[in-house]
């Protein structure tokens, strides 16, 4: 994933169909009419089809109701007593110290470590493992969010802080010695939860689904102007393409380990 994070800044949408753009000018000027003409509309298709987010929509609402969020009194008896562990997944932040720890995180991080709390306090008897390395910051995610999480009333002692992974399969395998075997709360948001449940199984690990951070609250559609080419769609697939890329890296790294 470290890989694909380098990517991403080069494939994200408005940078690519800009990229096009400046290229069908270039050409234009250079008097390759058909070359410019094929990259000009590459770069508009991008634009029109990404900024109204004809398929990307659906697709990170399908992503995200993978998992429905978790109520903890659903939580069959059996399995409950075996929880030892809420697991909040990494993300990002800005280490500023001219900021308050509070203000460093935000996004992903807030979102995790709000339900990771909540959970924990619903579940008593288990730790709040906080997980994350240097992604891009030098700060690691895992000590930012962990000391938020003291700031706000959690006592060190019950928290355990992971500091060396740098994406998700990372996590699973770092994490494996400490869960074992039994089941445990998984904290993520929850476009990145069916790939996180799968990667953590397939270390042998029994993950119990949390999702948080939605980004559609409802279904694709309803007003007219959440339809009209916009950055928020922009943004939008870009997420989506975050998570099939990373589909494709853990596919790839079942076939070459």
């Amino acid at each position: 994933m470290t890989i694909i994070r380098s990517v991403i800044p080069f494939i994200e949408p408005l940078p690519l169909s800009l990229a096009l753009l400046i290229a069908g000018l270039g050409l234009l000027i250079a008097k390759r009419r058909k070359a410019a003409i094929v990259c000009s509309t590459m770069g508009i298709g991008i634009l029109l089809v990404l900024g109204y987010g004809l398929f990307t929509k659906q697709a990170l609402y399908s992503l995200e109701r993978s998992y429905a969020p978790l109520v903890v009194e659903k939580i069959t008896p059996k399995v409950r007593d075996q929880i030892r562990h809420v697991v909040v997944l990494g993300s990002g932040h800005v280490s500023d110290p001219d900021l308050p720890k509070t203000a460093q995180i935000g996004g992903d991080s807030l979102y995790r470590l709000i339900e990771g709390v909540r959970l924990y306090r619903l579940l008593p008897g288990t730790k709040l493992v906080i997980s994350g390395g240097v992604i891009p910051d030098p700060v690691t995610n895992a000590r930012v969010v962990s000391d938020v999480a003291r700031q706000i009333g959690i006592p060190a002692q019950d928290t355990i802080v992971e500091e060396r992974p740098s994406d998700t399969i990372e996590e699973a395998r770092l994490l494996q010695g400490l869960v074992g075997n039994k089941p445990f709360i998984m904290v993520t948001s929850a476009v990145h939860m069916k790939r996180a449940v799968r990667i953590f199984q397939d270390f042998g690990m029994r993950p119990v689904p949390a999702p948080t951070d939605f980004i559609i609250k409802n279904s694709p559609g309803g007003a007219i102007e959440s339809w009209l080419p916009n950055c928020g769609n922009l943004w939008i697939s870009q997420r989506v393409i975050y998570e099939w890329l990373g589909e494709i890296w853990g596919w790839m790294n079942k076939i070459f380990h």
